[in-house]
């Protein structure tokens, strides 16, 4: 073997040593990173599931309106109760699920965020409330419904 050909299988070997360690290193580094963000946020005393629960910014949101724009596309309700009188509510057994069960809270769509005052069914009451997909930068109530329910999963 000349050593022409031994120095081309030598930086060959290299090349390829150093490209499995960076392959490596990119696969390792989402995790070490939110480990060090987990690490940091217990330091400063933060639950590591606050940010999932939702917060301040999305509880100021609007809450959406049953009847209106999307809500009315959608047929949604803040209750059951509210959509009981509407013939294009689909009523049918969902994933297993009767439609009475069928609420926003247990919708793979929906992330609790906290709870407002709503008029839901005529009466003026604190519900819990959560974001949406379906709406965007919207609040729906936990026991109201619509038309796109999927299970949560």
């Amino acid at each position: 073997m000349s050593s022409s050909s031994q120095d081309i299988s030598t930086g060959r070997r290299q090349f390829f040593s150093n490209l499995i360690k960076l392959s490596g290193a990119v696969l390792l580094a989402p995790a070490i990173l939110k480990s060090v963000a987990v690490g940091q946020e217990k330091r400063r005393g933060a639950k590591p599931d606050a940010a999932a629960a939702g917060g301040a910014k999305e509880l100021s949101w609007p809450v959406v309106e049953p009847g209106k724009d999307a809500a009315l596309a959608m047929h949604y309700y803040h209750s059951h109760e509210e959509a009981k009188g509407d013939a294009q509510v689909n009523k049918a057994e969902k994933a297993g699920l009767p439609w009475e069960k069928q609420t926003c809270a247990n919708c793979n769509f929906y992330k609790k965020v906290g709870t407002k005052k709503l008029k839901v069914a005529g009466k003026e009451q604190d519900v819990e409330v959560g974001s949406c997909t379906i709406f965007a930068q919207k609040l729906v109530a936990g026991p109201g419904y619509c038309n796109s329910w999927a299970k949560k999963v």
